[in-house]
């Protein structure tokens, strides 16, 4: 059958009635039009739309008729937000249905063998942090080692004057410490230990976190485990998939379309609101789904923290870079 034929069998299960016909095309038109003022849903309402392509591709003679005919309206979202910045790119946009969608294709990617640090080497990670209530230091770079074995850490920042902050130290800048007993693990060794199934890795992630407190739902509580994981870990491709598995049977999780991170990288935003409106975001790429980074928003919008990877490597030593 070729897309006429296809059409032909459509359009004769449409009433010939002129009546008929006219209100089925009202109707069609309301729904295209956009009320004023309703151009971005409350607060809290989860969006699970689809991303918009950068270039608009022409649908399928059959789609087309297909969605005159059984009512539907595709709708393409054009607005870009202003670029944070000089370094802001716009990224080759992958669209994706949801945040289901999203951890699908982030699967599918995810080829090939992980690579973890061996237990002499150190996991390099560059990042910038965004704390609005710090005033002139408010934007900071922190780079952090983590030896593969979980038994060491270091780090170095810069811009941080603000009391409580880590201060450089030493020839090296660096400040090194044995992990603390009983702290959240995010070494490389701890790493290799979760499963990649998403099942079972949500329930072992359930097993090694602490319970949420009273009042806080569970899904709060795991949506910001796996925040840390992603930030303070940075893994690999086939685990990182797997905690966006899980992150998209959370209930209440959803997508955020076109946002950036601190450098004004464009991205996709995996985002839960808690009841007192408060938001948490994961910024993930859209196209090779790789973490960005996050941010908390007020319920008013207001960036409460925000940050942001940089660079990731593995180094021989505390203090190289890749």
């Amino acid at each position: 059958m070729n897309d006429l034929d296809l059409i032909r069998d459509l359009r004769s299960e449409v009433p010939d009635d002129p009546a008929a016909l006219a209100s089925a095309r009202e109707r069609l038109l309301a729904a295209m039009t956009t009320p004023p003022g309703r151009r971005r849903p409350p607060r809290g309402t989860p969006l699970r739309v689809a991303p918009a392509a950068p270039r608009r591709r022409p649908l399928p003679l059959v789609a087309v008729a297909a969605a005159v005919v059984t009512g539907v309206v595709v709708a393409w979202n054009a607005g870009v937000p202003a670029p944070a910045g000089p370094g802001a790119v716009t990224t080759e946009w992958t669209p994706a249905a949801g945040v289901e969608s999203l951890a699908a294709r982030a699967t599918a990617a995810a080829e090939g063998t992980d690579m973890y640090p061996g237990p002499g080497q150190w996991l390099y990670i560059k990042g910038l942090t965004y704390q609005p209530e710090r005033g002139p230091g408010s934007t900071q770079t922190h780079e952090r080692w983590t030896k593969g074995d979980g038994t060491q850490t270091a780090r170095r920042s810069t811009g941080a004057d603000h009391p409580g902050a880590p201060r450089p130290i030493g020839s090296g800048g660096l400040v090194t410490s044995p992990t603390a007993p009983g702290h959240p693990r995010w070494d490389p060794a701890y790493l290799r230990t979760l499963p990649l199934s998403p099942g079972n890795l949500a329930a072992r992630l359930r097993a090694d976190r602490e319970p949420s407190p009273p009042g806080v739902p569970e899904a709060v509580t795991a949506f910001m485990q796996i925040q840390l994981l992603l930030q303070e870990a940075s893994p690999p491709p086939r685990l990182r998939a797997a905690l966006y598995t899980v992150l998209s049977r959370l209930p209440g999780i959803a997508l955020e379309d076109r946002v950036r991170d601190l450098t004004g990288r464009e991205g996709v935003g995996v985002y839960l609101d808690r009841q007192d409106g408060t938001r948490h975001e994961i910024i993930v790429d859209p196209s090779g789904y790789t973490y960005l980074g996050g941010r908390s928003l007020s319920p008013n919008g207001e960036t409460i923290a925000a940050w942001t990877e940089l660079t990731r490597g593995v180094v021989t030593h505390a203090g190289d870079v890749p």
